[in-house]
């Protein structure tokens, strides 16, 4: 068995066990924040995959784009593929279910990225937006 079809059973395998994991979750936990600044497609999927695995279960999730992670949000080029599925993919599936995928306006200020080159849904935040959600009742946080 060659390692690439390895790592991708590994990561479905993952993705499963964490969505029986979410829907079990404490019911107390309403919210999730989940930043993402690496620029790994390995990583970022996965947080997106908790991410929307969280949100199937009821848990309110926020994910928050900056750094490396940024071309994940945009629409130009190709993107490499996560357990089969595309990281803009994951968050536009994010978006439909009522999650929120959000990208630092520093970044985008930065690197002179305009509205119309972000993925449809996602929202332009400021540090002051992922404070004000990292502070709410009721949240937890992760980071990728």
């Amino acid at each position: 068995m060659n390692l690439k079809m390895l790592m991708t059973g590994m990561m479905g395998l993952m993705i499963a066990m964490a969505s029986a994991e979410a829907a079990q979750c404490d019911e107390s936990l309403k919210k999730m924040v989940i930043t993402i600044t690496e620029g790994s497609v390995v990583k970022a999927g996965f947080g997106l995959a908790v991410a929307n695995a969280l949100q199937d279960a009821g848990v309110q999730s926020t994910v928050f784009i900056a750094a490396d992670a940024v071309n994940f949000a945009l629409n130009k080029g190709t993107q490499p593929k996560f357990a089969g599925v595309t990281p803009k993919d994951l968050m536009a599936g994010l978006i439909r279910k009522g999650g929120k995928v959000k990208i630092c306006e520093g970044f985008v200020k930065l690197g002179g990225i305009k509205k119309s080159d972000i993925v449809e849904g996602i929202e332009i935040a400021t540090p002051g937006d992922l404070a004000g959600a990292l502070y709410e009742p009721n949240t937890q946080s992760m980071t990728f």
